[in-house]
């Protein structure tokens, strides 16, 4: 039966959640998948409908670290905050947590042969740049992966894009399929189910993301169009060595020949809670610049007053580096709509989308319009009907997730990404898959349901059943960072 989608990504499409990928079932794609008649599945194809294979990453929370089990751990055993006396067990108690999942992952199921496939249609591999679609595949990636060895004190699992790698371009570990990339597998797919209905490809957030995990612009070199990705230092990739890459990729991507092809645009990384924009001594209107910057950019977990009382001890970006990094990415978007509009391709703006979300830089002004039906969810669910104000305004947002309770009322900011700070809640994949079906429907694609937006509620336990200890998040994040891999998870995304 000819696939309904087939999708080629990085971790946005994986459905990377706060920072482990645990439930592609919920990611944008099989969403997609769902309202197209295809039926997502880890296992057995269904015989009389379409399906969507996607790999497995439900052990142990997923991969690399799922922060949200991190958080629910310590609500369970220390309350919603940890007493000044429980520093020390509540940092073995996650210590013992993320040395089960390295132990799992590196020298346990994780690491074996998985039962899904053989080839998945959601080919998507977290930290996968836009030169990796046609480089990596299942064997150099092992190839990449070190002897395992239990580290006391780096505990997240070593090579995770490598393992995450071989769990989803060849799960059973095929040797007829080792040495196939992610284009590859999407032409075998091809060739042996038939023609693709609706293909799916956004690559490109990771030639720049780098820059906001880092704190720092590493401009690429022309050497790096050579190099395996795993040595590649750069951060931010020249416009000019991102066009010879999408160069090499277009016609590689065109030879699949699907019916239709679609485009995503990459976000730009300066808006996701991943940096914070400060203004020192500023607030408000007066803390931006009249395009919508701040003075510097440092981590998610470093508070105003902290930062203005020694900026010097903090790793930050300059306004000047964010409109850098910004301007990059629009030359990158601009190089893709013309590779679209060539080719008969469709574009599917997801940079826009997210510039029109940006809560922060429109001093709350936002202008995206929600869908009817994802405020009529959150009216109706008991977990998330207090999001909303009387008159329905308050929606989520692109702030840090966050609880406040003032004057007998709880107050929600943030919504929109999860606790890493930059990949997308299930409410948040939910508008990403909203936005592609709107072209989708456009160029002809037979949608025949709409997304079940009651149902992405109800799985979306961040917004619904919010760990109590975001009440206290200040003392929560300087937990985390102080007491946990948290740091070098955040710049391993």
């Amino acid at each position: 039966m000819p696939p309904k989608l087939v999708v080629i990504g990085d971790s946005l499409s994986q459905g990377m959640m706060s920072a482990s990928i645990y439930q592609p079932e919920v990611s944008y794609p099989a969403l997609i998948a769902r309202c197209l008649g295809a039926v997502p599945t880890k296992g057995a194809a269904s015989q009389d409908r379409p399906s969507f294979r996607i790999p497995d990453f439900s052990g142990e929370g997923g991969l690399p670290v799922n922060l949200e089990r991190v958080l629910r751990l310590l609500v369970e055993r220390y309350g919603a905050a940890v007493d000044w006396a429980e520093v020390l067990p509540a940092a073995l108690s996650i210590r013992s947590f993320v040395d089960r999942v390295e132990d799992y992952w590196e020298r346990g199921d994780g690491s074996r042969a998985s039962t899904t496939g053989p080839v998945h249609h959601n080919l998507s591999v977290f930290s996968f740049k836009l030169g990796d679609c046609d480089t990596l595949t299942e064997a150099n990636c092992r190839q990449a992966i070190p002897e395992p060895k239990d580290d006391l004190l780096a505990q997240i699992p070593e090579s995770a894009m490598a393992r995450a790698a071989r769990r989803t371009l060849n799960p059973r570990f095929d040797k007829r399929l080792e040495n196939l990339t992610q284009l590859d597998l999407a032409r075998a797919i091809a060739q042996r189910e038939g023609k693709i209905e609706n293909l799916i490809f956004w690559l490109g957030a990771n030639n720049a993301l780098g820059t906001v995990t880092n704190l720092k612009i590493q401009w690429s070199k022309a050497s790096d169009l050579l190099l395996s990705s795993h040595l590649v230092t750069a951060n931010l990739w020249r416009p000019e060595h991102f066009r010879a890459l999408l160069d090499r990729i277009a016609p590689k991507l065109a030879a699949i020949e699907a019916e239709r092809v679609f485009i995503g645009t990459i976000p730009h990384v300066t808006i996701p809670p991943i940096s914070r924009g400060i203004t020192p001594g500023k607030s408000g209107d007066e803390a931006r610049s009249s395009d919508g910057y701040y003075e510097c950019y440092t981590q998610f977990w470093v508070w105003d007053d902290e930062f203005e009382k020694a900026p010097e001890r903090f790793s930050y970006l300059t306004r000047d580096d964010a409109r850098t990094i910004d301007r990059t990415i629009d030359a990158y978007n601009e190089m893709l709509k013309a590779e679209a509009q060539k080719r008969g391709w469709y574009l599917v703006d997801i940079c826009k989308m997210l510039d029109d979300l940006a809560f922060r830089r429109q001093g709350g002004e936002t202008s995206y319009v929600f869908p009817p039906a994802m405020l009529e969810a959150f009216r109706t669910h008991p977990g998330t009907k207090d999001w909303l104000t009387p008159e329905g305004q308050h929606v989520p947002d692109t702030r840090y997730l966050r609880i406040v309770a003032e004057g007998g009322r709880t107050q929600y900011t943030g919504g929109l990404f999860s606790l890493d700070g930059f990949h997308p809640t299930t409410v948040g994949y939910g508008l990403v898959a909203e936005e592609f079906l709107k072209v989708m429907k456009q160029a002809g694609t037979e949608i025949q349901q709409p997304l079940n937006w009651k149902a992405i509620i109800s799985v979306s336990s961040l917004l619904n059943d919010p760990p109590a200890n975001l009440e206290s998040l200040r003392q929560t994040l300087g937990f985390l960072y102080n007491r946990t891999p948290l740091r070098d998870l955040i710049e391993a995304l």
